[in-house]
């Protein structure tokens, strides 16, 4: 079975996660909104993975690479646990209605094809005007 969780600091996780199913996500991921209560983050993270079962493949989704959040589900990463840091609703859209089987190579081509998504339009609308004169 496939486990899909999404973590970061505050209401990030929830707000992407409302963002997934209003765009049709049927994988209810588990989410993570750190350091809005009192309980540890390491203790949820915990409590969670003690949730799944050991053939589960994980997917986790965190927002920022060198964060707290992200470096608390490092030591869980394995063979079928998979931490991507960076998340955008993008590519948690694409890794999220995947059927495939995860695989490292899989997680990189959709990052490596949702990072040409990141542009700043400013510049293209400039380059297009260029080429209509």
């Amino acid at each position: 079975m496939r486990q899909i969780v999404l973590a970061s600091h505050h209401g990030f996780a929830q707000g992407l996660a409302d963002t997934l199913e209003f765009l049709g996500n049927k994988n209810i991921p588990h989410v993570i909104c750190a350091y809005m209560d009192d309980m540890p983050l390491t203790d949820t993270v915990e409590n969670l993975f003690a949730s799944f079962n050991p053939s589960d493949e994980v997917l986790i989704l965190t927002d920022i690479m060198q964060g707290s959040v992200n470096q608390a589900f490092v030591p869980y990463v394995g063979e079928h646990v998979f931490l991507v840091a960076g998340v955008n609703v993008a590519l948690a859209l694409e890794l999220c209605l995947t059927d495939e089987p995860l695989s490292n190579e899989l997680i990189q081509q959709e990052i490596n094809t949702c990072l040409q998504s990141i542009q700043l339009i400013n510049t293209l609308i400039v380059e297009e005007g260029e080429d209509d004169e």
